[in-house]
């Protein structure tokens, strides 16, 4: 997998550490606040981590994607998520969010704006806050649906009423979700448009590019792509109208890529180095449907003429243990959804490759290979951007160029089904992004559903009323006690309330 050397300091990714040299406090051991770029760093740490950890994505969304599967403990598999789960989903991303309004804050208060200076002009911080604000909301919304919103352009709506605890809004309403969509892709146009593109901003508390502004205006275009990609059935002319304004500003190259480095040490290190490493970890492996599309046994390219590469970069083969040491003739899967007796009669299944569990994995947070595939969808599902969006994932993913050039002359023609299904395999360890594309579109149509049977076992779920995979996730049970009133009216927007069966607004197929 390529790499970027961005820098990373362990301190400065987990902690507010303040140096003795520095000039915008009096005193170095009692600073009057914290730097911006501190505050930017510890939010960008916890978006990598916190919503790709072993509970929101390991045993959830890659779980949902079928990505992974559980070795041990099926629950997740059939949907029955724990209270801790939804309510990391729920918290974490407000928690981040706080953290980069916070970095707002810093640098439009009269008094601090002034010392944020040093990490690049106020403008340009309070933009890149704004894009990844809207990114993180981005994902509050495409798991629960509408959710308290808050937006930097219209600071003063009374409507979007999120993180504005110290103005006394301590039981926030929530917004619609299609109004949240509307106003991220404002966000992140005007965000763009605000940015110096020559500038450099937080280069010590950017680490997914470095203070390079002209990376953050290509990620701004290509998460409003992103998003229009979501919004195209159920509103094609707003959703046309993006990806005209964006396309040409958006990602061009790998180059291109958001991906944030974890650190080399156990404290710092990434989420599965934390679960598979440090915590030990042994109950998670590929699903057998994701194995199964990536041996070319169902799905689309089924007659090409070799197997997908990307599975032994996916994946590690099981080695049983010394002496034996035998090495499985390929990476096994789990079969998803059939409960505790059949996962565990699979005793060879892969693991996640060992780039993966590294400490210093880096955490794709939106890459160029999907920018192409959206693009390929927009202009009528294009040849060109179909091969170059297959071309960009295997890179990626360290595929030898021999390989690769084998592997795209075996593809066949692009369409619907073969550029979706293309786009789920690059969406790999975004297990929520491939989740949606599923709900979008229905693609994978590869996936292990309800009702399907593995032998004598049949998948049911553990949800009462949920025949389907899930269209969403209930909202966490706190809201209910502590924000009943707005939760009420948000579970009375849904179409079969508070259940996992309600759609996204962008859920039309």
């Amino acid at each position: 997998m390529k790499k970027y050397n961005l820098a990373i300091l362990a301190a400065s990714t987990l902690l507010f550490v303040v140096g003795c040299d520095t000039d915008y406090i009096n005193d170095p051991d009692s600073p009057a606040s914290a730097p911006s770029s501190q505050v930017f760093s510890n939010a960008q740490f916890d978006l990598a981590f916190e919503l790709n950890d072993q509970w929101v994505a390991g045993r959830g969304t890659l779980q949902i994607s079928q990505y992974w599967n559980s070795a041990d403990y099926t629950d997740e598999s059939r949907y029955a998520l724990r209270t801790s789960m939804v309510d990391d989903m729920w918290e974490e991303p407000y928690r981040i969010l706080s953290d980069l309004k916070k970095v707002i804050d810093l640098n439009t208060d009269s008094e601090s704006a002034p010392l944020m200076l040093q990490y690049g002009s106020n403008s340009d911080q309070i933009s890149i806050a704004r894009i990844l604000m809207a990114y993180t909301f981005s994902k509050l919304v495409d798991t629960f649906g509408d959710v308290p919103y808050w937006s930097y352009g219209q600071i003063d709506n009374p409507d979007f009423q999120a993180l504005r605890l110290e103005e006394g809004v301590a039981s926030p309403g929530y917004t619609d979700a299609a109004t949240i969509y509307e106003d991220m892709l404002s966000e992140l146009a005007e965000a763009a448009n605000t940015i110096d593109a020559s500038g450099t901003t937080m280069p010590t508390g950017d680490n997914i590019y470095g203070g390079d502004n002209a990376k953050w205006i290509k990620f701004a275009h290509s998460l409003r792509l992103r998003l229009a990609s979501h919004i195209l059935d159920v509103n094609p002319t707003l959703a046309n109208a993006v990806f005209a304004q964006s396309d040409a500003s958006a990602f061009t190259s790998n180059d291109d890529n958001a991906l944030f480095m974890f650190g080399t040490t156990d404290i710092v290190g990434g989420p599965w180095h934390d679960a598979f490493t440090v915590s030990a970890r042994r109950d998670f492996g590929p699903s057998l449907s994701f194995t199964d599309l990536l041996y070319n046994r169902v799905g689309p390219f089924t007659g090409a003429g070799m197997e997908d590469p990307r599975i032994e970069s996916f994946f590690d083969k099981y080695v049983s243990p010394a002496p034996e040491s035998i090495v499985a003739d390929e990476v096994y899967g789990i079969p998803y959804g059939f409960g505790n007796s059949v996962a565990r009669a699979v005793t060879n299944e892969g693991v996640p490759d060992a780039e993966i569990i590294k400490p210093d994995f880096s955490q794709p947070i939106l890459t160029y290979a999907e920018i192409e595939f959206i693009r390929s969808e927009f202009n009528g599902w294009d040849q060109a951007t179909y091969e170059s969006g297959v071309t960009a994932s295997m890179m990626y993913w360290g595929i030898d160029a021999a390989a690769i050039t084998a592997y795209v002359a075996t593809l066949p023609a692009a369409s619907e089904e073969t550029v979706l299904t293309q786009q789920y395999i690059g969406l790999y360890m975004d297990g929520l992004e491939a989740w949606n594309l599923y709900r979008r579109t229905g693609f994978p149509n590869t996936l292990t559903v309800p009702y399907d049977t593995f032998g004598d076992a049949t998948f049911t779920t553990l949800v009462p009323g949920l025949d389907a995979i899930p269209s969403r996730v209930t909202y966490p049970q706190n809201e209910q006690l502590l924000n009943r009133t707005n939760w009420d009216a948000a579970r009375s927007a849904l179409t079969d309330g508070d259940a996992m069966t309600s759609k996204i607004f962008w859920d039309v197929d």
